[in-house]
């Protein structure tokens, strides 16, 4: 099972985690990363709206045992 993570570093600010609340878990790497991408895009869209600089931002999907 997959889940998503997106990390996103803004100039002069520590990077952050960011997972899906409630986590969800999908079961192929392509189906978290389509997720992972549209979530890290609304992030992103987000924190320049704020007037963040993203120096780094990263969509990914980590395993786990859950259902494994």
């Amino acid at each position: 099972m997959w889940k998503v993570m997106v990390i996103i570093c803004t100039l002069g600010n520590p990077c952050t985690v960011f997972e899906q609340d409630p986590v969800m878990y999908y079961k192929t790497e392509a189906e978290c990363m389509a997720v992972a991408q549209k979530k890290e895009a609304l992030l992103l869209g987000s924190f320049m709206d704020l007037g963040y600089i993203i120096e780094l931002s990263e969509a990914r999907c980590d395993t786990n045992s859950k259902g494994a």
